[in-house]
């Protein structure tokens, strides 16, 4: 992603970033502010998950932070360390508030300067999204 079009004074509001399965991304990961994300609005990082899978999602933090995760489908469906169970529509898990709408664990953390890496263990496709606030 570049910014290099826009400008002078202009601000640029990123509303979505697509969650890929696989691998780290390689080269620069834009930090938060470079983006203009303002410190405690929400993000949001969504996506298909087709098969069992680690995902990604860049944030590259000031400060760690919990994750709230919504998930859409009819699956049997893991996050990294929450265990949704059988999901038929959609469930959520607020790690910040500590609730979840079924299932059992803990949510995912976003750490200090870096990606949310997890796996995502699931039966059938699933949509996923990931949301959080910047607490820096």
């Amino acid at each position: 992603m570049r910014c290099e079009d826009v400008p002078e004074g202009e601000a640029v509001d990123v509303t979505d970033v697509v969650l890929t399965p696989g691998a780290d991304p390689t080269g620069v990961v834009p930090h938060p502010s470079d983006l203009a994300v303002r410190t405690g609005r929400r993000e949001y990082r969504n996506g298909i998950v087709s098969r069992s899978d680690p995902i990604v999602a860049l944030a590259n933090l000031d400060e760690a932070v919990p994750v709230r995760l919504r998930v859409r489908g009819a699956a049997s469906v893991r996050v990294g360390a929450f265990n949704f169970g059988r999901v038929s529509g959609s469930a959520s898990v607020d790690g910040a508030a500590a609730t979840a709408s079924q299932g059992y664990g803990r949510a995912p953390l976003i750490t200090r300067r870096s990606d949310l890496h997890t796996d995502v263990v699931t039966d059938r496709p699933v949509h996923l999204t990931v949301e959080w606030a910047d607490r820096s």
